[in-house]
């Protein structure tokens, strides 16, 4: 039995393993002993690598649709043809309509291919990547980056306090910072969390505040009226390195605590308590995550969590929030090859300029409408797009309208079945390729970035192809030969700034290191500097203010809720959320896999005892959960753990190849955040009714 250590591409935090291989199949995937970033863990999802790579319903070889979109009728033909096909179209279309016709959309799955995948399309010209990003980690960061111009790095290894607000890294990243944050938890460190949800890291707080989805905005203006109010506020970094307190002290007078119970459901006196545990408490972090991306008003929440952090002087300091370098590496991504004038399908300014990508529903506008132009060609790349893009009916109806639809997956996904070309992708342990991961040691200051490479355990099933492959195939069929010689060349570009090449990194069990001094990531009082307009942290965004966005972190009510839209709350009472992340799983994939499905083996709503009650339904129950948009059938799951006016769905079931419902159906696109394009998919209206025969 042989043993090759890799990386694991089971989620986005690619951690090293040990996959032990016999007679050419993979046995077993481990963890590395005495690893800086697993310590020699694995988790479920690594251990399921096993399931995924040998899942009777993999994609073996190319399809050509032959029948009508969606009719399940296929041809199969080589790559040759798929690729001579794609290419050809492309081209034409280049010819007729213009690069911009065409948009690349990408998935977390391929994170580590963003880059490439924008060299290609540089080349092309087409301004239009798009992705998922809009409702996961981008609209926070975009509301830190309009107030420090970047984005920090809680110091778990020297807090006294963590202060979790819509983060549950016990789930989300298990061997990263839910590890971290239990190790800070067993030295004496406070932990407080706000979550609608009772999560697994809710479980070992000090304190547990439960908001209505949606109303976190106000909840931490109710905080900094508390703090700014009782004079708790770090006055010397206030006054050295903000601009616009007077503006946020004048904003915060109108959200007393009183007030904000209100509007969150939280009380005045818990809301006082939280607010008074966090300023005096030193140093401590404020870890924001994805439970407050899928709402439309987030990038001012995420703003006035800024704010937070920013007036409490848990910046630049040991055990509060530095700013890490980035890994070092060289950007391939050819971005001096842009055309220039070309127009992207983008409706938010912000979003694309730190980004460059356009969001999903912006793509479905574009599809629909025409406007600003005819989207001709897309090609989805490790992307469950019609599951994961709010009102999954609406996106599929805009993907029929294409004159090309090309999928390139690992499985028959829902925007699969109604494409022109699907190709097969191959498995993480199928293909050699290089990755990144920032943030993976125990402090920000030491072994803050490694990369890696991630290596080809086994042959690709069937006609598979590696992910990487495809980008290069495609790019030399299109005419760029030249920039895609082969993807080692690429690789040694991207690593020679480290000193690094494939062969030398190819030889380091795990990965290469780098570490970062601690004079890199914290700042001397007299010596800070922020990436804004002002230099500051600006309380007052000159950023947003010039781009016509409102420069205070203002609290708005979600699109959808019992205050906004209290007519349709008549017919829809529930708060609902298609928002409770299994740990097991990384976003809609590996439901099918025997190990994960036995513990999870169906979607379910969470709904409290109360409320079930007075609906007729007991736990396990079968029953709808119905929006104004369409209703989808789950289980229902009795807990303590959830407010009896909201409602929590355990989404990512219902692809092709796996059962269920597509739990975005009953999720809305219309409304969005203005400055991130986000939807509410965590806080809409919705009724929960029993099932027919239940």
């Amino acid at each position: 039995m042989d043993t090759v250590d890799t990386i694991c591409r089971m989620c986005g935090r690619y951690c090293p393993v040990n996959v032990l291989v016999e007679d050419g199949r993979v046995v077993k995937v481990e963890g590395i002993p005495g690893n800086f970033v697993t310590k020699g863990k694995v988790c479920g999802k690594g251990m399921a690598a096993v399931q995924l790579e040998y899942d009777p319903k993999r994609l073996t070889h190319p399809l050509k649709r032959v029948g009508e979109r969606g009719s399940g009728e296929w041809e199969r033909i080589t790559w040759g043809e798929a690729l001579d096909e794609v290419a050809g179209k492309l081209l034409e279309i280049w010819e007729e309509h213009g690069p911009q016709a065409v948009v690349y959309h990408h998935g977390a799955a391929i994170q580590h291919l963003w880059p490439y995948i924008d060299r290609l399309m540089n080349l092309y010209g087409s301004p239009n990547v798009a992705g998922h990003s809009h409702l996961c980690h981008v609209p926070r960061m975009l509301g830190q980056a309009a107030t420090y111009g970047g984005m920090p790095q809680g110091d778990y290894a020297n807090t006294e306090l963590m202060l979790m607000w819509g983060h549950n890294p016990i789930y989300s990243s298990l061997l990263h910072y839910g590890r971290q944050a239990m190790e800070a938890r067993e030295r004496g460190a406070k932990l407080i969390v706000i979550d609608p949800i009772f999560t697994a890291i809710a479980s070992k707080a000090d304190i547990y505040v439960q908001p209505r989805p949606g109303s976190d905005g106000a909840l931490a203006l109710g905080m900094l009226n508390v703090i700014i109010g009782e004079g708790l506020y770090d006055a010397g970094f206030v006054e050295g390195w903000t601009h616009g307190f007077d503006e946020i002290a004048e904003l915060v007078r109108d959200y007393p605590p009183e007030r904000v119970e209100e509007i969150t459901w939280v009380p005045a006196d818990q809301i006082r308590e939280i607010a008074r545990v966090y300023a005096t408490t030193k140093p401590a972090i404020l870890e924001e995550g994805n439970g407050l991306d899928q709402h439309t008003n987030v990038v001012q929440t995420a703003r006035a969590l800024a704010v937070l952090r920013a007036v409490t002087g848990n910046l630049g300091v040991v055990g509060g929030h530095v700013f890490r370098p980035d890994a070092g590496t060289h950007d391939i991504s050819l971005r001096d090859k842009r055309l220039e004038g070309v127009e992207s399908l983008t409706q938010n300014p912000f979003y694309y300029r730190l980004t460059r990508n356009v969001t999903t529903p912006h793509v479905v506008d574009a599809l629909l409408t025409r406007e600003p132009y005819p989207v001709k060609a897309l090609i989805v790349h490790g992307s469950a797009m019609a599951s994961i893009a709010s009102n999954s009916n609406k996106t599929l109806e805009a993907l029929k309208r294409l004159d090309l639809l090309v999928v390139d997956d690992i499985f028959m996904t829902a925007a699969a079945e109604v494409a022109d070309i699907v190709l097969p992708a191959a498995t993480f342990l199928e293909g050699a390729c290089l990755v990144k991961c920032p943030g993976a040691g125990p402090s920000p200051t030491a072994d803050t970035s490694f990369v890696g490479m991630m290596k080809a355990v086994v042959e690709p099933m069937g006609e598979c192809m590696s992910d990487i492959d495809f980008i290069f195939e495609l790019g030399r069929r299109l005419g760029y030969g030249e920039y895609f010689v082969s993807p080692e060349e690429l690789f040694d570009e991207e690593l020679a700034p480290l000193g690094l090449t494939v062969e030398k990194l190819m030889d380091v069990q795990g990965g290469w290191v780098k570490e970062h001094s601690p004079g890199e990531m914290y700042m001397a009082r007299g010596e800070m500097s922020f990436k804004t307009p002002t230099g500051k942290v600006e309380l007052h965004s000159e950023t947003l203010d010039e781009m016509g966005y409102g420069p205070l972190p203002r609290f708005v009510e979600p699109a959808e809720s019992p205050y906004s839209t209290p007519k349709l709350a008549e017919d829809y009472p529930l708060v609902g959320g298609v928002s409770l992340h299994l740990g097991l799983f990384t976003h809609t994939q590996y439901r099918q896999l025997p190990w994960l499905k036995e513990i999870y083996p169906r979607a379910f709503v969470e709904i409290n005892p109360e409320t079930a009650e007075g609906l007729g339904v007991a736990d396990g129950d079968e029953v709808y959960v119905e929006s104004p948009r369409d209703r989808i059938r789950v289980a229902a799951k009795l807990t303590e753990g959830i407010s009896p006016r909201v409602v929590s769905v355990a989404w990512g079931w219902g692809q092709p190849y796996a059962f269920g419902d597509l739990a975005n159906v009953v999720t809305d696109d219309g409304e969005r955040c203005p400055v991130s394009g986000s939807t509410g998919n965590r806080s809409f209206l919705c009724r929960v009714v029993k099932a027919e025969g239940a």
